[in-house]
């Protein structure tokens, strides 16, 4: 956590060395901001920025009430639920996505991601395969990093435990093979009032024009450390000191991270739940210049997320009555959002949870944990609209054609945000031999 302004020694500006030393250094989630704002050397040329707001649909949604219902099947598989069809000739979605259903001739939806873990800790729709810590985000952010002021790589909703009676995947993983640094900036709750951003909040004492003041006893530091060091490496370093002063006293950031500048209209439009507010969050984030936006879908697997068994109250009614419609409402004016400024074939949104759901009803109505076949939504950042890819027999258990898998997911997220997973040694640790899916490419 940033702390400006505080120590015991003190300066007759009422600044201690040790502050000052801080603001130099200033922390980050642990680790050093001008670090964490520190391009990497192997770094691509600078090109167009591709950012990507990722969905993590805790708890696992059901493929059949969601993307891949099946219709024709028998009632124990088919459920209470039926499909409808969507402006895409051929393509049916559940009944309970009506607002996505017509906005699916920009999406793209993948009918077969399959692996083999059934358990809430699965790591591998998050990172790549299981085992692999390094979040997406992290790897995005160290090979593509981004050159503005706003924090590259931020979390909305609780993140490793906190809050959060269970964990999932996103508890897992984060800055992994890259360390600390790479960890996101976390945003407990972004609803209601103004974000409290205390990794970039100024002490109650120390106003911009103060901190400038205490910039000018840095740099004075640093003369002296250049009477006894040259070199580039401390020019690189005062340069990333200066970003990080930008940083805490640039209005753009405490600004982007403010739902209410937005107009009630509208985020009405998104939704007056978590969900809804953090699809907002997320696009004010990347228009301002943030490169990757995590959304974790609430805390509690069992009660507030996709883990309808339905031994637990009130059971696969919980889709009809509260995931579904927000999801639909949530993301649908997200696309629509992006769309309208122009912003949605730089962004690529996606959506997924650790698995799907079972091919059948269980003894109490509802579905439990399916990995072999599952299904995930994506739209915009190269993504090829309308499309469908992939598809799982009649009775929604396995990949009939096409069956994807996490390595190949990874890849294809990657290639759509402008790495090169074919050539660049660097991401191959994080995909193992897999290419993108040749639709995307």
């Amino acid at each position: 956590m940033l702390h400006l302004g505080w120590g015991t020694q003190r300066n007759c500006g009422g600044v201690s060395r040790r502050a000052m030393l801080q603001a130099g250094g200033a922390s980050l989630l642990g680790l050093s901001l001008g670090d964490a704002l520190t391009p990497t050397a192997a770094a691509a040329p600078a090109a167009p920025q591709k950012n990507c707001i990722f969905i993590w649909l805790s708890g696992g949604p059901s493929q059949f009430e969601t993307f891949d219902p099946k219709p024709n099947a028998i009632d124990a598989v088919r459920g209470p639920y039926g499909a409808i069809p969507t402006n895409v000739t051929g393509t049916h979605f559940c009944e309970l996505l009506p607002q996505l259903a017509r906005r699916a001739d920009r999406l793209t939806v993948l009918r077969s991601l399959s692996h083999n873990n059934f358990g809430h800790e699965s790591i591998a729709m998050a990172s790549g395969f299981e085992g692999q810590k390094t979040s997406f985000g992290a790897v995005v952010t160290k090979l593509r990093p981004s050159r503005g002021t706003m924090p590259p790589y931020v979390h909305l909703g609780s993140y490793r435990g906190n809050g959060s009676i269970e964990q999932t995947a996103l508890d897992h993983i984060g800055g992994g093979d890259f360390g600390p640094a790479l960890e996101p900036l976390v945003i407990r709750d972004p609803q209601g009032k103004s974000v409290n951003l205390s990794e970039f909040a100024l002490a109650a004492d120390v106003p911009a024009e103060r901190l400038n003041h205490r910039n000018e006893l840095l740099g004075s530091i640093d003369r002296l450390r250049k009477s006894v060091e040259t070199g580039k490496t401390l020019g690189e370093m005062t340069q990333n000191y200066q970003r990080a002063v930008e940083v805490l006293t640039s209005s753009q950031v405490r600004d982007a991270f403010d739902v209410k500048r937005e107009p009630d209209k509208l985020r009405m439009q998104y939704g007056a739940n978590f969900f809804g507010q953090s699809c907002l969050l997320a696009r004010r984030l990347v228009e301002a210049g943030t490169r990757f936006v995590q959304i974790k879908w609430y805390d509690c697997i069992a009660f507030d997320a996709w883990d309808v068994h339905g031994a637990e109250l009130p059971g696969m009614s919980r889709m009809e009555q509260q995931l579904c419609p927000r999801f639909d409402q949530g993301l649908s004016a997200l696309v629509d959002d992006l769309h309208q400024r122009g912003l949605l074939d730089s962004t690529l949104i996606v959506a997924v949870g650790e698995f799907g759901r079972t091919p059948n009803i269980n003894k109490f109505g509802a579905r439990d944990h399916w990995a072999h076949t599952f299904s995930a939504v994506m739209a915009g950042g190269g993504a090829p609209a309308g499309t469908v890819i992939g598809s799982s027999d009649a009775k929604g258990a396995f990949p009939t054609n096409r069956p994807i898998k996490p390595e190949e997911f990874a890849t294809t997220i990657y290639h759509c945000l402008g790495l090169d997973p074919v050539n660049d040694i660097r991401v191959r640790p994080f995909i193992r031999d897999a290419v993108p899916l040749a639709e995307f490419v």
